[in-house]
């Protein structure tokens, strides 16, 4: 039913050039966990991974758990947004609803994951995201604040990210007729006038993107080990 796409085409410049996707996190890495978290699931086909000839090369020589999924790769490309269009490319096609998921995401939960698939059957879209805990300034490019908007309506943009196949493919369409390239793949549909819907997610959904992550993301999964 979910064909899940998962955007690795990072540079990891900010981890020091060390590829964060292969850095240990507990007892595996963090791409490992990553897949882990979607290969458990039943509703899950397929798992497509964009990324670079480079990485591909590496995940086959160190990455030998026995995944359930059927893996398979797509090149990334120039930006994000196409990074993403490519892996949706190399999808099946006889998935009702794709899945775009940060490949530095490795602590998303089986319950989140199952809530933005439920939501996004029901709405046509569903964004992970949790509410902004700090108050949010708008600049003006050079160093004043211009305005301060309303906390209660603010939300942090996570992933996953998932969207029915077809509204998804209508998108995709429209971003390449205009021009457009955003950074989020949500404002594709916000582009063409759709409002997504939100899923409630979790604080410990963080995306590892500098070597405090790694820290940060151990202890939440410390207390993952404490509770279970």
């Amino acid at each position: 039913m979910v064909s899940v796409i998962l955007a690795c085409g990072g540079s990891s410049t900010r981890m020091g050039g060390k590829n964060k996707l292969f850095m240990q996190l507990g007892d595996m890495t963090v791409i490992e966990r990553t897949i882990l978290a979607f290969d458990c699931i039943n509703e899950v086909d397929e798992i497509i991974i964009s990324c670079s000839d480079d990485f591909r090369e590496e995940f086959i020589k160190s990455v030998h758990i026995d995944f359930e999924k059927k893996i398979r790769f797509a090149k990334n490309g120039h930006s994000r947004q196409q990074s993403v269009f490519n892996g949706f490319e190399a999808t099946s096609g006889t998935s009702r609803l794709v899945c775009i998921h940060d490949g530095a995401r490795p602590l998303i939960s089986t319950e989140t994951i199952r809530s933005a698939f439920s939501d996004a059957l029901k709405y046509g879209s569903a964004v992970v995201c949790v509410p902004a805990k700090d108050t949010i300034k708008i600049s003006d490019g050079n160093g004043r604040i211009t305005e301060t908007p309303p906390r209660n309506r603010l939300f942090l943009t996570q992933t996953p990210q998932v969207f029915t196949c077809d509204i998804y493919k209508e998108a995709v369409e429209f971003a390449k007729k205009c021009g457009f390239d955003f950074t989020d793949d949500s404002q594709l549909l916000e582009a063409m006038g759709i409002m997504p819907h939100i899923t409630m997610g979790e604080y410990s959904n963080i995306k590892i993107t500098t070597p405090e992550d790694i820290v940060v993301a151990q202890n939440f999964l410390h207390g993952r080990y404490l509770k279970g």
